[in-house]
């Protein structure tokens, strides 16, 4: 019945009947008038909500969405030189870092609230510090009630999770530097995305580990052909990889991909080490699952945290593996003894409260529609934008700049006017991507963002 009124407004839409910005009819007044439920009319609400066509506005009902903005090129599949390269930490990273901005455009611009539920519930956990409990260290892999509130949540991905199977960490960073240390040894290959999360590169240098790039599709990721055809030439250990909305490009791995890769683990027995932090960003009905999800054997580990989508100073993480458990759990007292107990009291609260789901729907809806008007922004202000992806979730996106840019030039050009970029370079061990950045939609577009698109604009013409 949902599909039926859904293909209505669908037409009443496209046809201009129902204009950008008009509310749409309350779920009380089409319950009333086409004598049907609830739940059908909410069925139908949430499929064009997921289509971006109308909108959810608090207290206020729903309303006709701004017509989406013409798609840019996607970027070709990248083509990084597929050899063993050690990796070395670029001085633009740490000054980026020591900003606080790797995902805004203009610091200090007005940006996203905390979850006010989730502030309630860290601050009730922080009443407690006081007691005999607070007194002493939290068991090294985490608190059990929050191990199991996380594995009910990673079911949501498809994924059959024990409580004992999971170390909880400082972050997802640091889950995968123990998935890394537990896998691998000095002078060991490790597969990477290209461009890939530059905190991988980092953890590599760190490890002593070489970074074998492999091609991706701005769209779907990983090549599981070039990974098999890497297995032929080179002994790969562990495999890092991001298939949900990979940063900087934002990719979502198709799900015959993620079973061809398990398959060559498997066949080739090297662990892959997914990085699960975006996965609840998603803009569609369905969060996609993670090849953690397929695993029956243990060649997997997932990593992921919350501070995506909860809050960045939420170092709160996790790491689930069945096989690596005992090497984890050692591994964790080694680099960070143990976790605070206030905030896995304040974070297992808030999810056993219901908070997390609740907050996670504004978010992605928010991020959507954040997302689209970071494409209007760049149609407008910067024509010159040869390619970009285009997303389904997460946070950023991975644009191409004409070939005689270089955006880490353009990087302390756009200093000087109190912008920060996030240059291409940043995402490979090799000498590439130098007209590429990445940019971000996680934060709202204010008039001080606007402006700064703008003159991220004229300063890309000025370079022309």
């Amino acid at each position: 019945m949902y599909q039926k009124l859904e293909q209505d407004f669908r037409q009443q839409i496209d046809s201009g009947q129902l204009s950008p910005g008009e509310r749409m009819p309350s779920v009380r007044e089409l319950c009333r008038a086409k004598k049907i439920s609830k739940s059908t009319v909410l069925a139908a609400y949430t499929h064009l909500e997921a289509e971006g066509l109308i909108e959810a506005r608090m207290r206020s009902g729903y309303f006709v969405c701004q017509p989406q903005q013409p798609e840019l090129k996607l970027p070709d599949t990248s083509q990084p030189k597929v050899r063993p390269t050690p990796v070395s930490a670029d001085q633009v990273l740490l000054d980026i870092m020591e900003r606080g901005a790797a995902f805004d455009l203009k610091p200090n611009a007005p940006g996203n609230e905390d979850s006010a539920s989730l502030r309630r519930s860290l601050a009730r956990a922080q009443r407690l510090e006081g007691s005999q409990q607070q007194l002493y260290y939290d068991d090294p892999q985490g608190s059990l009630e929050l191990r199991q509130q996380l594995a009910q949540r990673i079911a949501h991905g498809g994924a059959s999770v024990q409580a004992d199977d999971m170390t909880v960490t400082h972050g997802c960073q640091h889950a995968l530097l123990l998935a890394l240390m537990a896998t691998t040894e000095p002078g060991d290959v490790v597969a990477v995305e290209s461009p890939g999360f530059y905190g991988t590169f980092q953890l590599l240098e760190a490890l002593g580990l070489k970074a074998l790039e492999l091609p991706c599709s701005a769209s779907d990721g990983l090549s599981p052909e070039a990974l098999e055809l890497a297995t032929q030439h080179w002994d790969i250990k562990a495999l890092v990889v991001s298939p949900s909305f990979a940063t900087p490009t934002g990719a979502s791995m198709p799900e015959d991909h993620k079973l061809q890769i398990l398959s060559l683990a498997e066949k080739h027995q090297f662990t892959i080490i997914e990085d699960d932090i975006y996965g609840e960003i998603y803009f569609d009905l369905q969060r996609p699952r993670s090849i953690y999800s397929y695993d029956t054997k243990g060649w997997v580990i997932l990593c992921s945290s919350f501070s995506k989508s909860l809050s960045r100073d939420l170092r709160i993480g996790w790491i689930v593996s069945e096989r690596h458990i005992d090497t984890i759990k050692k591994l964790k007292i080694v680099t960070a003894l143990a976790s605070s107990q206030t905030l896995q009291l304040g974070v297992s609260n808030f999810l056993s409260d219901g908070g997390l789901e609740k907050h996670m729907r504004q978010q992605r809806l928010k991020y959507r529609q954040q997302h689209q008007q970071l494409t209007q922004l760049l149609n407008q202000n910067i024509p010159e934008v040869i390619s970009c992806s285009n997303p389904k979730g997460g946070l950023s996106v991975w644009l191409e700049l004409p070939k005689q840019i270089n955006t880490l030039k353009l990087y302390s050009k756009a200093r000087e006017r109190g912008l920060i970029l996030t240059p291409g370079r940043l995402f490979t061990a090799q000498e590439r991507y130098f007209n590429f950045l990445r940019m971000s939609f996680v934060h709202p577009w204010t008039a001080e963002r606007k402006k700064a698109v703008e003159d991220l604009g004229e300063l890309v013409r000025q370079e022309l």
